[in-house]
C-alpha cells in the first residue's frame, strides 16, 4: 500500500512540469495566434488555460480580446478586462491612429498605422505596429480627455484624446463600432483618469 501512494505521488510529480509546460505553450500559442488575426483560434488555447488557472492577468486581457474581436462579445470582454485591470494587467483594444494634417470629415483614413491601445490603472499605452515613432504613454493625470469625436469620423467609432500637454490624438477602434468605442471610453475614464 505505501509503495502504491509512493508511486503515485513520484508520477504526480513527475507530470507537474509537464502540466506547467502544456499552459505556458498554450499560453504563448494563444497570444501568437491573436496577434495574427485567428482570434477563435486564439479563444481555443486561451481558454483551456483560463479553465485550468484562472489567475493569470495577461491570459484574461487577450482571452477578453478574442472574444470581443471574434464573437463582439462585449459583455465578456467587460468582465475579463477588468479581471486583468484588478490583478495588476492591461485592458487593451486594436486601433487605428490617423496621421492626416487635414483630416476628412466622413473618418476615412489614408495615412494612419495600426496599433494597440493598452489601459492600465496608472497609465495609457498607445503602441503603433511598426511605426514606433507614433507610440506614446499617458501618465494618469496627464490625461485630460478621452472623448467621441463630434464630427471627425463620428459615424464610424472614432474618438480623441487630449493630454495635459496640448497634444491631440484621434484613434478609430478596429470594428468601428460605438460599442467598442464605448469600452475604451469608460475603461479610460474609470482607470486612468
Amino acid at each position: 500500500m505505501k509503495l502504491c501512494v509512493f508511486l503515485t505521488a513520484v508520477i504526480c510529480l513527475w507530470a507537474l512540469p509537464e502540466t506547467a509546460d502544456k499552459y505556458a505553450e498554450l499560453k504563448t500559442k494563444g497570444i501568437a495566434l491573436l496577434e495574427t488575426g485567428k482570434y477563435n483560434e486564439a479563444i481555443n488555447a486561451l481558454q483551456e488555460v483560463w479553465e485550468h488557472e484562472q489567475s493569470d492577468p495577461v491570459v484574461a486581457e487577450y482571452l477578453a480580446m478574442g472574444h470581443l474581436y471574434a464573437d463582439l462579445d462585449a459583455e465578456r470582454y467587460l468582465l475579463l478586462a477588468e479581471f486583468s485591470l484588478n490583478h495588476g494587467g492591461a485592458a487593451s483594444f486594436l486601433v487605428q491612429h490617423p496621421h492626416e494634417k487635414v483630416a476628412l470629415l466622413s473618418g476615412d483614413l489614408a495615412d494612419y498605422c495600426n496599433g494597440r491601445l493598452s489601459i492600465y490603472n496608472d497609465r495609457l499605452v498607445f503602441t503603433s505596429n511598426g511605426a514606433s515613432q507614433h507610440s506614446f504613454t499617458v501618465p494618469r493625470g496627464s490625461l485630460k480627455e478621452i472623448k467621441e469625436n463630434r464630427v471627425y469620423g463620428s459615424k464610424r467609432g472614432m474618438y480623441h484624446i487630449r493630454t495635459s500637454d496640448k497634444k491631440n490624438y484621434n484613434f478609430r477602434p478596429r470594428t468601428w463600432s460605438e460599442q467598442e468605442r464605448k469600452l475604451i471610453l469608460s475603461l479610460t475614464e474609470k482607470h486612468v483618469k
